[in-house]
């Protein structure tokens, strides 16, 4: 076991790094929404379907971030470096076949997902604009999600801090020349995002191939069946919890869009603040994924009940940093996307909830990363679909019959507390029973 992790300063040098790249993986959306939010508020509003689109594909196969972390770790743990290259390569099939087959078949499915938002038809060419560009590009997204989630498996949490800080400049920098300077439209905000992460995914495979333990086994180790198994088990549940997660924000969007172009332009501010504060929080989660994929069932296992508090203790307090800042600075936040006094309007109306349950959600976030490192992904699937059914779905229902902005984030925000909830009843029950 890493003698640090049992401090704070142990834990916050593991978590910083990943803190760090979690802020910036959401940086590149939120330049980009401020860009076009800048530049045209109609096409901000059709930048918002694509990007809910892109988001839930890309949430609805989170599974390729945490089980590669929590198998990898633990195989790590164990020193069997024949099983983690079999894990490693089970992870990149996973992905490239999951991004040719979005790639093939959801294009042509487009407009029935546009209507199902009810997105105005005005809107549909630019949405096509963003959408295509993403969708046909959206392999290297999942290849280069998993490559970093291989590397964090490894612990290499630094080295995943660096790539994605270079992506982030990338796609900000071509972002900003295709729409400002060669006036390319959200086609070229969309190719910015692709071309960003494919040279992410380049780095990252080269730094994985070049790891001094597992050099050499590439070519001679198998895929071990029970391998594809374990992962194939994990990333159903995962799958399920990121569906029934995905499906919460979808449906949102088309509330969001059913109210107006203006709340669902706002929709889109209010999400990028939320996502921001919440990939923060994952930074502290990821160690907690790492920590215990070493040690639950390993050596040093008597010490997770410690390092887990201190973890916890560490998101309460990234949850009140954030909630200070949305109820001091909000006015500045929303600046920075838009320039529509009426949207922000719409916006003061929800940022003093989004403030407050900041810190509940954070703590929420870091016990999802707990959960994972036990390898209780089942659990988290099925508490995800008792959450949709019995908080999510009936504040989003009165949202679209009331029309009602407040109410559509405060079916947003139930989700978090009742996660909250199931998830620190299943680690205090593990971590009692552990001690037995």
């Amino acid at each position: 076991m890493n003698r640090d992790w049992l401090s704070y300063k142990g834990l916050w040098a593991l978590s910083l790094p990943s803190i760090l790249a979690s802020m910036l993986e959401p940086l590149s959306s939120i330049v980009d929404t401020a860009l076009v939010g800048n530049y045209d508020t109609q096409m901000l509003a059709a930048m918002a379907v694509g990007v809910s689109i892109i988001s839930s594909l890309t949430w609805m196969f989170n599974f390729l971030v945490h089980a590669p972390i929590q198998a990898i770790s633990q195989k790590l743990g164990k020193k069997d470096f024949p099983r983690v290259v079999s894990l490693i390569k089970v992870t990149f099939l996973i992905a490239l076949a999951l991004g040719l087959i979005l790639s093939i078949f959801l294009a042509p499915f487009r407009d029935y997902i546009y209507q199902f938002l009810s997105v105005d038809p005005k809107l549909y060419k630019q949405c096509d604009e963003y959408f295509l560009t993403r969708i046909y590009g959206h392999t290297f997204i999942l290849l280069f999600m998993s490559a970093l989630s291989i590397l964090r498996g490894m612990a290499e949490v630094r080295t995943v801090l660096y790539i994605i800080g270079f992506t982030t400049l990338t796609n900000i920098i071509l972002s900003y020349l295709g729409l400002y300077i060669f006036d390319g439209g959200l086609a070229s905000v969309a190719a910015a995002t692709i071309i960003a992460n494919a040279l992410g995914l380049l780095i990252a495979l080269f730094l994985v191939l070049n790891q001094k333990s597992l050099k050499g086994l590439f070519i001679k180790s198998k895929i071990a069946l029970e391998d594809a198994f374990h992962m194939g088990k994990n990333s159903l549940n995962v799958f399920m919890r990121s569906a029934f997660l995905t499906t919460s924000f979808f449906l949102a969007t088309k509330v969001a869009s059913s109210i107006s172009i203006k709340a669902l332009a706002a929709h889109q501010v209010i999400l990028n603040l939320w996502l921001f504060a919440s990939f923060f929080t994952d930074g502290i989660a990821t160690s907690g994924n790492i920590i215990g994929g070493s040690l639950y069932g390993n050596k040093g296992h008597e010490n997770l009940k410690e390092i887990f508090r201190k973890l916890l203790i560490m998101g309460a307090v990234v949850g009140v940093i954030f909630c200070i800042l949305f109820l001091t600075a909000n006015r500045f936040l929303i600046g920075l996307f838009t320039y529509d006094q009426s949207i922000y309007e719409m916006i003061k109306g929800v940022i003093v909830f989004l403030a407050i349950v900041q810190i509940p959600a954070s703590i929420a976030y870091v016990y999802d990363g707990l959960v994972f490192g036990i390898n209780r992904f089942d659990f988290l699937g099925k508490h995800m679909v008792i959450a949709f059914f019995t908080c999510f779905l009936p504040l989003i229902y009165l949202s679209f019959t009331y029309q009602s902005f407040l109410l559509l984030w405060s079916a947003i925000f139930s989700v978090g507390i009742y996660r909250l909830i199931s998830n620190a009843y299943l680690i205090n029950k593990t971590l009692k029973v552990s001690e037995l």
